[in-house]
């Protein structure tokens, strides 16, 4: 029986997948504007946006410096100035929709070559749909498409540092490029987990990564121009400009920056106001204690905490997967002596950096805006890094820990359905 599954997987592991991909399409479709059913908040941002792209001379705007362009492009190709705002609003769902199941299915197929153990890629396809995928896709969002991006520049990270050559340089650059122009976090990742490959490499390779973060560099650049100097010509000489990194992260609240910056039109220009009334972090530095920062920090990790535990939030179902396959991976390693399988690797090591970047940052943002969509980056890389090593550990025994993966997986598998069904559908 075992072995049978194992060969229907491994024979039919693209039908597989492209099954799990319509089955999500099609369920999302169903009842996506049963849980989203009019426009509001970030939502009503994009639809804006995109009907001033439409507007604008030679079809050429950038964005507010809030959200980035890509995106708004994207749905710029499926919106009817002749029709009502709600009829876009749901038209676009749908194209965002059809655009992240394409997305997911071609990430599963990247991500197939790593995994020799189908029937374990088909778990983790399965759960990166249902969780963090989506979780936000019935809502006008970009983060569904985010966070498949985001995971794939860890992925070509790791090609990278595997293998520096040009063609895996322009990659990098290319999706440290397309990371970026869907949210700013990207750049930051990227950049970070540039510097860390550098240093990391020199330390555990005696390589020297600076030369091959050259084409790297060339080609991000070259892509992301026009980009920045738009920044650099109308947001007083700052290439980097963005109003979240740039100013409301350093505010202490949202009365704050709405009287402040953003009545002093920082989305359009400098900000008129003078410079020692700008949130900044040297402003953050000067005016606040330790006990100030220790206090923001515990109301964020608080806010996390609830998201991450409670069973009736969707978070919990990242906590209950990569904790449950840890313990699966610690417990099957120790029985087979093979634990010397779950040291870190690269990948690894940027995965648990670049989270806790990402539960750190969103934190000590908590005072500004607080909502499991900061947070949610973080799943589908954490799920890669476990069941990587899942499948490690049942490769290295030759398949004879099978079936205790297959009935635990099944169970976890039915144990998030169920709790989904309960808790978390309308």
């Amino acid at each position: 029986m075992l072995t049978k599954i194992q060969n229907f997987t491994e024979k039919y592991t693209n039908s597989l997948l492209l099954f799990e991909v319509i089955a999500f399409f099609t369920f999302t479709l169903l009842i996506m504007n049963d849980i989203s059913p009019v426009n509001k908040y970030d939502e009503n941002a994009y639809l804006n946006h995109v009907r001033t792209i439409l507007l604008s001379d030679n079809y050429w705007y950038l964005g507010d410096r809030n959200r980035m362009p890509l995106f708004n492009y994207f749905l710029s190709l499926f919106y009817n100035l002749n029709l009502s705002e709600l009829d876009n609003y749901y038209n676009l769902k749908i194209a965002n929709l059809a655009l992240t199941s394409v997305l997911s299915f071609l990430f599963f197929l990247k991500i197939n070559k790593k995994f020799e153990n189908k029937f374990i890629l088909i778990n983790l396809s399965f759960f990166i749909l249902i969780i963090p995928t989506f979780a936000l896709v019935h809502q006008l969002l970009v983060e569904s498409i985010f966070f498949l991006g985001f995971c794939l520049l860890l992925i070509y990270f790791e090609q990278f540092y595997d293998d520096p050559t040009i063609q895996n340089s322009i990659k990098l650059g290319l999706s440290g490029a397309l990371v970026y122009f869907l949210k700013y976090t990207g750049l930051t990742v990227f950049f970070a987990i540039s510097l860390f490959t550098i240093i990391f490499g020199f330390i555990n390779k005696r390589k020297n990564y600076i030369k091959k973060f050259f084409t790297v560099f060339l080609t991000f650049f070259t892509l992301v121009s026009p980009y920045l100097y738009e920044n650099y010509k109308n947001f007083n000489k700052h290439i980097f400009y963005n109003v979240n990194s740039e100013f409301y992260f350093w505010a202490d609240s949202w009365e704050e920056i709405v009287n402040g910056v953003r009545a002093n039109n920082d989305r359009i220009g400098w900000p008129t106001m003078k410079d020692s009334e700008l949130p900044s972090f040297s402003k953050y530095v000067s005016e606040h204690t330790l006990s100030d920062v220790y206090n923001r920090f515990l109301y964020g990790f608080k806010s996390i905490g609830i998201d991450y535990f409670s069973l009736n939030k969707l978070g919990s179902h990242i906590t209950i997967v990569s904790i449950s396959v840890v313990i699966l991976c610690f417990y099957l390693a120790k029985k087979k002596k093979v634990l010397s399988l779950l040291k870190p690797n690269y990948f690894d090591i940027i995965t648990i950096l670049t989270c806790g970047f990402i539960i750190f940052a969103s934190a000590f943002n908590s005072y500004i805006s607080t909502g499991l969509r900061y947070t949610l980056p973080i799943a589908i890389p954490l799920f890669l890094m476990v069941f990587l090593k899942l499948d490690k550990i049942n490769l290295e025994n030759n398949n004879k820990t099978f079936s205790s993966i297959l009935i635990y997986l099944i169970i976890l598998d039915v144990f998030i359905l169920a709790n989904s069904y309960i808790n978390l559908l309308p």
